[in-house]
């Protein structure tokens, strides 16, 4: 038979039930924060995704366009100005050009167009004289025209981003 002190050491030995039910619970508190902590991280690391995207590729298509219209090699060689659509000749004597086709900017390559950029919303040439101020009224206005404007609103999932240059074709 079992004396007194030893059934007080068996009870002892293990863990009662509302002991591991609180412990349950406690853990799974301390895991939920960290849930929604870690869900936080993950959702941040995602937007700063997309805006890092947006800007990438905003600035790649805006600093091709600015890039390819200082090669053009006249006034006269600009074929179509509208404010969706630029076409030209280049210094090199290659046709090129830039439309918008809500939402993809495209590079006009002379045989098709080739996607520049997606996701754009917004997309606008603007022609100038050479105060920079009055509006080139085109085609009248094409022996003035100075400054081409490209203003370009890219979004990509809740990031939206609005770029604006002005560039100056250097044969002018």
């Amino acid at each position: 038979m079992r004396t007194a002190e030893q059934q007080n050491r068996s009870q002892d030995a293990g863990f009662t039930l509302i002991e591991i039910i609180i412990t349950i619970v406690i853990v799974g508190i301390i895991a939920g924060i960290a849930a929604m902590i870690i869900a936080q991280g993950v959702r941040a690391y995602s937007d700063e995704q997309f805006r890092s995207d947006a800007h990438y590729q905003a600035r790649l298509a805006v600093e091709r366009i600015a890039r390819e219209i200082r090669l053009i090699r006249s006034a006269a060689d600009i074929t179509t100005f509208t404010a969706i659509d630029l076409r030209f000749t280049k210094v090199d004597g290659t046709i090129s050009g830039f439309n918008w086709v809500n939402p993809m900017l495209n590079r006009w390559n002379g045989a098709g167009n080739d996607v520049l950029a997606s996701g754009v919303t917004g997309f606008s040439f603007s022609y100038y004289r050479n105060d920079g101020v009055t509006a080139a009224v085109l085609p009248a206005d094409l022996n003035l025209l100075w400054f081409i404007d490209i203003s370009m609103t890219d979004t990509q999932a809740s990031e939206i981003l609005q770029m604006r240059t002005r560039v100056h074709p250097m044969n002018f």
